[in-house]
Parts: structure tokens; C-alpha cells; sequence
């Protein structure tokens, strides 16, 4: 995790930025700056970024509800993109947030496919609209109604992360974190975040 958050240009799509192309695809168009749909947002248009992690945090608890038995979680610092366009890669005027939550809970690879079945059956019923989903490498995105995304990530460690990015448009602040002053996250011997599950569930973990 990034713990020096201040709103970054988007230069591009990389793997760690996947689940933000489905948000990116919801911000389309151009305009003069009247609406949320506009190349360059209205001040009124745009939201806070307190009320944008607000929104992330009700879709990943979403996202989750309808995971049985649940799984154990904690959340990262969210951190914000600045979104651009074109060959000189312009600023479109705003900002999309993402905040990860790492499963704590290990989960055996044996109950990947059935993780990923429980999501992907739960995520329709709630109206999400399942824009890929991979199980040889396990991944699983979505689009929410409003526009957001959430997407659930497996790592190479058993690490699994579920992703949501969206919640509006935000400011571009570049001077300092849009969320505030960063909370100290768990870390590795070698100083590398740490991420990995801890704690056995007599379901997922066999």
C-alpha cells in the first residue's frame, strides 16, 4: 500500500490499477463543465473525499454481506487518482478514490472457485453487472448501478483483496493526503505492507 496518498496523475493501466478501469469507463464524456458526466466537473459536482470513502465502505461491506461464513477483514488507507485523457495525457479536473479490504481470514485455494461462485451469485442479485471474471487466475470484477466498481483479487501469497473505487467524483489535491493523515499499517520484516491472512476458519481454511 501507498501510505503517501496525495492525488497521483494516472499515467496508465498496470496490474495493480485494474479494477480502476471500470471506474474510468463510468466517467466518460466532455462538456464545458456542468455535471458529474463532464471532461471538467462543476464545483457543485464534485464530492468530498470523506463522503466518497464513506460510499466505498458501505459497497465493500456489501460486497461481503452476502459471503457465508463471513470472512475476517480490515481496511487499507484509501488513496485517490487523478484522472487525465489524451495524447498529452490532460487532467479531466477530478479525482476517483479506492480503498482496499485485505481478508484476514485464510482461504484455502481449494474453496477459490467456491469464493468466487458465492461473489459472483451475490454481486447480480445485488444489481452488479459482472464484467470479467477470471478462475485459472483467480479475479472477479463488477460495475455498480451508480457507476463504481469492486472488484475481488487473489495474490500468488493466498492473500486475497476486495477492491472498491468510485463513491464520485473528488477534487485533485496534490499538496497533501485527501484523507487525511495516513494510520499506520501492519508491515513485514522487510518493511513491505502486510497483507496476508491470519486467522483459520474451519470452513474456508480446509
Amino acid at each position: 500500500m501507498n501510505m503517501a496518498t496525495p492525488t497521483t496523475r494516472r499515467l496508465g493501466l498496470t496490474a495493480a490499477a485494474l479494477a480502476l478501469a471500470l471506474t474510468a469507463c463510468a466517467h466518460t464524456g466532455t462538456g464545458t463543465g456542468t455535471g458529474t458526466g463532464d471532461e471538467h466537473p462543476a464545483p457543485e459536482s464534485l464530492t468530498t473525499p470523506e463522503q466518497a470513502v464513506q460510499k466505498l465502505d458501505a459497497l465493500l461491506d456489501e460486497a461481503l454481506s452476502g459471503i457465508q461464513p463471513p470472512l475476517r477483514h480490515r481496511d487499507g488507507w484509501p488513496r485517490s487518482t487523478e484522472q487525465s485523457t489524451g495524447i498529452d495525457d490532460h487532467s479531466k479536473g477530478y479525482a476517483t478514490a479506492t480503498r482496499d479490504r485485505y481478508i484476514t481470514t485464510k482461504v484455502s485455494k481449494a474453496k477459490y472457485t467456491t469464493l468466487l461462485d458465492m461473489a459472483e451469485r451475490d454481486w447480480k442479485t445485488k444489481g452488479y453487472t459482472i464484467t470479467s471474471i477470471n478462475p485459472n487466475q483467480p479475479a472477479l470484477f463488477a460495475a455498480t448501478p451508480d457507476g463504481s466498481s469492486v472488484a475481488m483479487l487473489f495474490g500468488a501469497a493466498g492473500n486475497i483483496t476486495l477492491q472498491a473505487s468510485g463513491g464520485g467524483h473528488i477534487p485533485v489535491i496534490r499538496d497533501r493526503d485527501p484523507f487525511g493523515t495516513p494510520t499506520p499499517e501492519p508491515t513485514l520484516p522487510g518493511g513491505n505492507p502486510d497483507t496476508l491472512p491470519a486467522y483459520d476458519d474451519p470452513y474456508w481454511s480446509t
